[in-house]
């Protein structure tokens, strides 16, 4: 197979996590290499929201600000899906979908989160511009409005007491499906008036994007500002599984204050690993990751005890 080199670190992800990461990793004179399948997250988005100094951009816009950021410090970048990475720390082989292998000392995993989306007719004409699964993100355009939230799962109840934050008006829509909800969930559902539709929903209606009601099976509507989902995500690869580092249930990987994880020389940063799902905190703990991995890059004779 055709090798590329070695490198100092392999970023794999191109999102604010990744391209900080590549950023940073740069201006310490590492050299690294960020592949990017460039198939993000938030791709249906109409903008990134809170983004200390850009207002609104819209994601393909800022992923490209930051790429030629990145690249002009010194960082590598590739439109590239990785397929494999195998070895340890110092000795890691990197391979991408052409057969090409890289090798790293240190690998950087920034591959973000996958969202498991409602099977609704037409849910895609309002996706990202009246329908979000962040609220972080897009809560505050929807202060006081009626909003629906689909969802049936253990946590969808917390779900909607974290969109009390902005609206009061809110209506859980199980989309056929039972709500797995124990006593206390549905006693703070009831205490806030947050009623459950459990019928199947027929479809959506609005214009321009903008989502105006839904339509249940048998022709019964109901009309809504916005809605919400929050169903299920996992992890946006299985390299973290694959190379043998520890997660929880849902996939988010277990790191130390370094961003490393359980497996020496393999670093995470962005929404796998816990906190909040914003770009802005996702860039911050990449350029966070870039210390640590530069840290550990010191060879001894730099180091005093």
């Amino acid at each position: 197979m055709p090798y590329g080199g070695m490198y100092d670190v392999i970023v794999v992800g191109g999102g604010p996590a990744g391209l900080a990461a590549g950023l940073w990793l740069a201006r310490y004179r590492r050299k690294v290499r960020v592949f990017d399948a460039e198939d993000p997250r938030n791709a249906e988005t109409w903008a990134v929201h809170g983004y200390l100094g850009i207002k609104d951009p819209p994601p393909a816009e800022l992923r490209k600000v930051a790429r030629l950021q990145a690249i002009d410090a010194g960082a590598e970048y590739e439109p590239a899906v990785v397929t494999e990475i195998t070895g340890t720390q110092d000795d890691f082989t990197v391979t991408v979908e052409d057969g090409r292998t890289f090798g790293a000392r240190r690998i950087l995993i920034a591959t973000g989160l996958r969202d498991i989306l409602p099977e609704i007719p037409n849910f895609h004409d309002f996706y990202g511009t009246s329908i979000w699964h962040c609220p972080d993100c897009d809560g505050p355009g929807i202060a006081d409005k009626k909003v629906g939230v689909i969802g049936w799962g253990r946590s969808i109840a917390a779900y909607c007491m974290y969109m009390l934050t902005w609206t009061e008006n809110l209506t859980i829509l199980t989309h056929g499906h039972p709500p797995d909800m124990e006593e206390p969930a549905k006693t703070a559902l009831e205490r806030w008036n947050i009623p459950v539709r459990e019928a199947v929903i027929e479809r959506l209606e609005g214009e321009g994007g903008q989502i105006q009601r839904v339509v249940y099976h048998g022709g019964e509507t109901e009309e809504f500002d916005a809605l919400f989902f929050h169903i299920a995500s996992g992890p946006g690869s299985s390299f973290p599984a694959d190379l043998g580092c520890e997660a929880d249930l849902d996939g988010i990987l277990e790191v130390d204050k370094e961003h490393q994880t359980t497996v020496p020389g393999v670093y995470a940063a962005g929404d796998i690993i816990p906190g909040s799902r914003l770009a802005l905190r996702a860039a911050a703990e990449g350029a966070r990751a870039a210390v640590g991995i530069h840290k550990s890059l010191i060879p001894d004779d730099r180091r005093l005890k």
